[in-house]
């Protein structure tokens, strides 16, 4: 059996003059040799790999620092309008205390529970980490901020709107309630016999004139008192022609002695509607109105109700 070689011989010739060279290697070199370059190409392959890989990771970083400086910024005018509307909230809050006022109930009639939700720089928190540098900010903690502070602003909000619906009823009431008081005259001029005892020009005896007289030119207009509902119109005896309104507030009022009406039963009239003219029918020595006012079966002064003066027309 033919033994294997354990050298290998290398002959370099130069040229068809030059010397011949022989290179005697061992085989155990050239092993080492082939097993050297498979490595280094492995080895290479390896690194060149890591390198692109490297260079992606690089690449996707880059895009994720830009991505991560936009939402950043989105964050921070998030949080500035956040900020706003809490700063539009404090507006409403102030607003609320301006309406209360002019409802005249004040801070009383609505308990603490039900006042304006608690907000503002009390309950809302710094958007900006005081322990960071300023133009260094935590993205996840200025969303927690927030989240925070936008559940505030919601429950905020939510009262604010139950509390100016309360805030809106408690002034229509009044307004009702103005609207269906007596409290202007039905026509201009002057008082020829107030409320209270005097003597009957008629019967000349001292009794109770539960009404005042005002005297005014023929044909003026005579103007509903208050609002309500005409519940009658025509002709009474001593009132002659005459006009009852009464309404759900528990006020009627009359005006007698009329020439004319201008208003039917069960017909609705609104305060200072134009219901009649100034006349003299009835038991009369003269054009002037007779004006009542009953508050639940009880006569009351006019004067005692009027929010604007008197002055001939």
């Amino acid at each position: 059996m033919k033994k294997k070689a354990k050298f290998f011989t290398l002959i370099v010739i130069p040229d068809s003059h030059g010397k011949v060279h022989r290179l005697v290697i061992p085989r155990f070199v050239i092993i080492i040799i082939v097993i050297g370059l498979i490595i280094g190409s492995f080895t290479l392959s390896y690194f060149i790999n890591e390198y692109r890989v490297m260079r992606e990771k690089l690449v996707y970083l880059n895009d994720l620092e830009k991505i991560t400086k936009m939402q950043q910024k989105r964050i921070l005018s998030l949080a500035e309008k956040v900020k706003q509307f809490n700063d539009t909230m404090e507006k409403l809050k102030k607003m609320e205390a301006r309406l209360r006022a002019l409802a005249g109930v004040g801070g009383g009639e609505i308990s603490k529970q039900e006042s304006l939700g608690e907000g503002g720089p009390e309950k809302y928190t710094l958007l900006v980490d005081p322990d960071l540098n300023g133009d260094k900010v935590s993205s996840l903690g200025l969303i927690k901020k927030i989240e925070s502070n936008v559940s505030i602003l919601e429950d905020t909000a939510k009262l604010q709107e139950k509390n100016l619906s309360k805030i809106q009823g408690i002034i229509q009431a009044k307004k009702d309630l103005f609207a269906c008081t007596p409290n202007i005259f039905p026509v201009q001029g002057w008082i020829s016999s107030g409320y209270g005892p005097r003597i009957n020009p008629f019967t000349h005896k001292r009794e109770m004139h539960r009404a005042i007289d005002i005297v005014a030119p023929w044909g003026t207009p005579v103007k509903a008192a208050c609002q309500g509902r005409v519940s009658y119109a025509g002709w009474k005896k001593f009132y002659g022609l005459v006009v009852e309104i009464q309404n759900s507030y528990g006020y009627s009022t009359i005006y007698g002695h009329m020439s004319k009406i201008l208003v039917k039963r069960g017909q609705v009239v609104k305060k200072g509607q134009v219901i009649g003219r100034v006349g003299s029918s009835g038991r009369s020595t003269g054009p002037h109105v007779h004006f009542e006012v009953w508050y639940k079966g009880k006569t009351l002064n006019p004067l005692n109700l009027m929010v604007e003066p008197l002055g001939s027309s």
